[in-house]
């Protein structure tokens, strides 16, 4: 029940940030959601987004933003975002894996420059991959699960 009341005042927290002023001269970033998890943090993102595209009088991506918002509130849930992370973690270490292939076979063929550029897919996809992962377990620890290694 405690861990319901605290996804609540978080909800509260996002969605407090969505009534701020649009024509505000308060400077909004991404920052401002950095303490919150899960469904709350997406609501907050997309809230802040929202702001700014009001700002700009941008009414199609206002639409978009507002559509995103009530799918958020309507389907969103902390378990469907790990299992999401946990697919695209999935799908990352398969593209590393492929990638170190295609890495051996052009280091073997004496293919500089596909060396250079699977050597440079490897690092983007191992930096995506600890992105991913790290945030699978900010979200596992905001929920008092154990560490995804």
């Amino acid at each position: 029940m405690r861990d319901n009341k605290n996804y609540k005042m978080t909800i509260i927290k996002g969605i407090t940030i969505s009534f701020l002023w649009a024509g505000s001269t308060v400077v909004l970033a991404k920052d401002d959601c950095a303490d919150l998890t899960g469904c709350a943090k997406k609501a907050c993102e997309v809230n802040l987004e929202l702001l700014a595209s009001k700002r700009q009088g941008n009414s199609h991506k206002v639409a978009g933003l507002n559509k995103a918002l009530n799918n958020i509130n309507a389907y969103c849930t902390n378990d469907g975002l790990k299992a999401e992370l946990q697919q695209k973690i999935d799908d990352t270490n398969s593209e590393i894996e492929e990638y170190k292939i295609d890495l051996k076979k052009a280091k073997r063929q004496g293919k500089h420059g596909k060396v250079e550029k699977y050597q440079q897919k490897l690092n983007e996809k191992t930096k995506q991959l600890q992105q991913l992962t790290n945030e699978l377990n900010h979200l596992n620890k905001a929920n008092g699960a154990k560490w995804v290694l």
